[in-house]
């Protein structure tokens, strides 16, 4: 696989994941308080910059855009990021249920597909657990005021192990 192709399997569909998983809506009759506290933090329009490193490739440096909107417990994201050798365009949609997130997402570049589950805890953070054929791996969100920052890791099964990947910071 060539790197660019490596960049949008491993990076693109994980990102897509989390901040899909990150943007239910508030008025989620199913959703926590602590949960719905979070999603109302996360929706709108958010800016950002960070890096990824695939797993045998060069960090790099990418920008993104997301827009979360919502409707009752169900969500739809859309995110678009770009790097100097790669781009990649996301899209999600995901239910709440009490402090637990689910749902399936799409990236239209590489055409990759999955799901993702995970949890929120004290309407600050949210850990989403990724699987897909061309991807697994974790990714965390942590809020704070305007900001928020995700970071992704994959599962190298050469190392047996969980590795860094990827860090992006987000504002409104």
């Amino acid at each position: 696989m060539k790197r660019m192709q490596i960049v949008k399997a491993c990076f693109g569909t994980a990102l897509g994941v989390l901040v899909m998983a990150a943007g239910a809506n508030t008025a989620a009759a199913a959703c926590s308080d602590q949960a719905a506290s979070l999603i109302k933090k996360l929706e709108g329009s958010w800016r950002g910059n960070g890096t990824v490193k695939p797993i045998g490739g060069a960090q790099e440096r990418l920008s993104c855009r997301v827009r979360y909107q919502g409707s009752g417990a169900k969500v739809s994201q859309n995110i678009s990021c770009a790097g100097s050798d790669y781009r990649f365009e996301a899209n999600a949609n995901i239910t709440c249920n009490d402090d637990s997130v689910s749902g399936s997402w799409s990236e239209s570049v590489a055409n990759n597909t999955g799901n993702a589950s995970g949890k929120i805890s004290g309407g600050e953070r949210m850990n989403i657990e990724v699987t897909g054929p061309n991807f697994s791996g974790r990714i965390a969100v942590q809020v704070s005021g305007p900001r928020h920052t995700l970071a992704i890791t994959q599962f190298d099964p050469g190392a047996g192990r969980h590795v860094p990947i990827a860090s992006v910071s987000l504002t409104k």
